[in-house]
């Protein structure tokens, strides 16, 4: 489903006439967190003294780094070279994904990438155990990994997943929440590091939420079984998917970016008609016009700008018959693949919107270009013609 929103501004020839209206047809200033998005990090889960350490551990010599104040970054561009978006194979066994053969699916790989390439890490003095589990069933000083809960901001269904490429071309499954979340939605692993896959059904910021569980000693039995586990805290880490959902995590902090349990929902600073800064402008259209959503930004484009404004709607008679006109910033495709824009016209505000005749567009830079579209009608006289653009997300 799609978030649709109208900018409309009109003008009744003969005296201006300037209208504001914003419609909603899906509704679902705070230090942002620090963005991750080509890096090498860690899922760390440490236990010294007793206690549980969770962090995101830097790789390269950065500092760790606490998850609730973090989020890392998959790009809504071509795997692997440019980002995370690929193509779902249509056999079967990747039904896990939660999304149909040949559809979109979001990926962070096992392999090496010069993007975000965040892996497991474990530190502290653990013990061998036997662990019946079918995908493992031998002694190793594993530390376990469960799925405790996943979050999700988005327009699709969210669904999370993590899986392992074998030796032989085998994919071993461990967490996928397409068919509901159990006991079984777990990871394990006992080199200290190591890295799986990682997917994503859908754009959009999830808080997935682990915890960490391992044994200090055995009782000396045949098979090994451990008889102390310590199990961490709960500890959530963001994920921001796509280009809207990495612009939301530029500006707010990661709890502000969806719920802490998935009944939570949208939290209200970040929903799509929401406007955090009271300027009148909502969420949505901050993103698409290049506006701030935590600064009262919300003025007009100036003709021929390359910054962020409203779209802005004239009477251009410098032709043979005056026309109405709408020039508005547009994220250009590349950048931003499910964003859509609609520059339209009508005699009234209720129904009979036209799309432009014609459109002239300018690039900036990678990401914006401006827009010139012009209406199809001519006006003359005291005809009324109103402009709008409609934005939609997918």
């Amino acid at each position: 489903m799609n978030n649709h929103w109208n900018s409309i501004r009109g003008k009744k020839f003969g005296r201006p006439i300037w209208l504001a209206l914003i419609t909603v047809l899906l509704v679902q200033g705070v230090q942002a967190g620090t963005l991750l998005k080509r890096i090498h990090v860690d899922h760390a889960f440490r236990y010294q003294g007793g206690e549980w350490e969770v962090v995101i551990h830097g790789n390269d010599g950065d500092d760790d780094l606490d998850p609730d104040e973090a989020v890392l970054v998959v790009f809504d561009r071509p795997f692997p070279q440019e980002g995370g978006r690929a193509t779902r194979p249509s056999s079967e066994q990747w039904n896990f994904l939660g999304v149909a053969g040949n559809e979109d699916v979001w990926l962070i790989p096992q392999a090496f990438t010069p993007l975000i390439w965040p892996g497991w890490r474990s530190e502290g003095a653990f013990a061998r155990y036997f662990n019946g589990d079918s995908r493992l069933g031998f002694a190793a000083p594993f530390v376990k990994i469960s799925l405790e809960g996943i979050s999700y901001s988005g327009l699709g269904d969210g669904h999370f997943s993590m899986w392992s490429n074998q030796t032989g071309g085998v994919t071993k499954l461990w967490i996928s929440s397409a068919d509901g979340l159990t006991e079984e939605d777990a990871y394990y692993f006992s080199s200290g590091h190591a890295h799986t896959n990682i997917g994503f059904s859908d754009p959009g910021v999830y808080r997935v939420d682990y915890t960490a569980s391992a044994f200090l000693s055995n009782d000396g039995g045949n098979p090994l079984i451990g008889t102390e586990p310590v199990v961490s805290p709960v500890q959530g880490f963001y994920y921001a998917v796509g280009t809207y959902a990495e612009w939301k995590a530029t500006y707010f902090a990661p709890h502000e970016l969806v719920g802490e349990t998935p009944s939570d929902g949208v939290p209200a600073t970040t929903a799509y008609g929401s406007d955090s800064d009271q300027d009148g402008v909502p969420l949505l259209l901050e993103y698409a016009f290049n506006l701030s959503p935590v600064e009262a930004d919300g003025n007009l484009l100036n003709p021929g700008s390359e910054t962020g404004g409203l779209p802005l709607v004239y009477l251009d008679d410098s032709g043979v018959e005056p026309r109405l006109v709408i020039e508005y910033l547009r994220r250009r495709e590349e950048g931003a693949p499910r964003l859509s824009y609609y520059p339209e016209f009508s005699s009234t505000l209720e129904s009979g919107w036209q799309e432009a005749v014609s459109e002239t567009v300018v690039p900036i830079n990678p990401i914006w270009e401006l827009v010139r579209a012009e209406d199809a009608a001519s006006s003359n006289g005291d005809s009324a013609r109103f402009g709008r653009v409609r934005v939609e997300l997918e």
